[in-house]
């Protein structure tokens, strides 16, 4: 940044003048990023892949925590969460879930023939027999295909929810009830 000698190069006079106003760029740039993920930009929404990104997953945990207590409740039933993407949601909500309920327990997708990373080692499927399912994905096409179908005694309504921040929409999300998990069904890829 700082010149060690003089230098006649047009080039290398070219970039000691860039320096600054490359710095603050990257300052402007980085404190409006930082500020997104904050407070979001005045005026803008979220972006609708914000799963990406560590926004609202902490109102996630506390919404899907909430929906499950309310099922131990009227149910007095064990729940088990899963999350059908491909670990980022059975990951955060077990992170960020720790906090509204330390009994909380998640898998993912795993257990309907989806890419389970390490929760198929951990959660075998055959160890998950007759477990009542919250199933929590981005889509509603998450939570409705044959292999959920055939692998679970009874399925509830999807329901629709938002997650939102300082009033502002960050993105949808859904869940749905799925009773008495069977894992020796077939389940063709």
């Amino acid at each position: 940044m700082v010149a060690a000698g003089a230098t006649t190069s047009r080039f290398d006079r070219w970039i000691r003048a860039a320096w600054m106003p490359t710095i603050i760029t990257m300052l402007l740039i980085y404190g409006a990023g930082l500020h997104y993920l904050v407070l979001g930009l005045p005026g803008l929404g979220y972006d609708k892949h914000i799963e990406v990104v560590p926004v609202g997953w902490r109102d996630l945990s506390a919404h899907i925590t909430e929906t499950a207590n309310v099922y131990r409740k009227s149910s007095g039933a064990d729940l088990l969460i899963v999350g059908m993407d491909r670990y980022a949601i059975a990951a955060e909500l077990a992170f960020y879930g720790g906090v509204h309920d330390p009994g909380l327990e998640t898998v993912n997708s795993h257990l309907f023939g989806g890419m389970g990373l390490m929760y198929g080692l951990w959660e075998p499927r055959n160890a998950l027999e007759h477990r009542n399912l919250l199933l929590v994905g981005w889509t509603q096409g998450d939570l409705e295909n044959r292999f959920i179908e055939a692998q679970v005694g009874e399925l509830g309504p999807i329901e629709d929810d938002v997650l939102i921040r300082d009033g502002i929409l960050i993105r949808h999300y859904y869940h749905r009830l799925a009773f008495d998990y069977r894992s020796d069904a077939a389940t063709a890829k």
